[in-house]
């Protein structure tokens, strides 16, 4: 009498495969859902502040203002240049383009330039996606909100 194993290989190597497959597919939902929690808290006013604070800014404890702003989905040369400025803090607004954030407006304590001064950041997904520090006059100034070193 002979007994085959040729069927049972098979089915003992598509299950190895199968559970190959599952674990990688496991591991990359995770990674991907780590890399999108990864970024920094934006939710909370404190998480906001806190921010800013490391970025060196010093702010009014409550925002002068808080909205809904729609990134668009093609940039014209003012969103450019807009997300280039972002770009030197460390983020990419091509990220929420096509997205609605909210946009958050700080007063600015610190200001040393005799205008007022304001930070404002973007929030989408509960995490800071971008943002800068500026003043509403006509020969006034927009730069990053941190500057990241290389």
């Amino acid at each position: 009498m002979t007994i085959s194993f040729h069927g049972t290989k098979r089915k003992v190597l598509f299950a190895v495969v199968a559970a190959i497959l599952a674990a990688a597919i496991i591991f990359l939902v995770n990674a991907a859902g780590t890399s999108m929690k990864s970024g920094i808290p934006g939710e909370k006013n404190n998480d906001r502040i806190n921010f800013l604070v490391q970025c060196g800014w010093q702010v009014e404890p409550e925002p002068v203002s808080a909205r809904e702003v729609a990134i668009p989905t093609e940039f014209s040369q003012v969103y450019q240049n807009y997300n280039k400025l972002n770009q030197q803090a460390g983020f990419d607004l091509k990220k929420v383009a096509g997205k609605t954030c909210r946009q958050y407006v700080y007063r600015v304590k610190t200001a040393q330039s005799g205008q007022e001064v304001h930070a404002t950041l973007l929030i989408y997904g509960g995490q800071i996606a971008g943002g800068d520090i500026s003043t509403a006059a006509l020969d006034g100034f927009m730069k990053p909100l941190r500057t990241l070193s290389h």
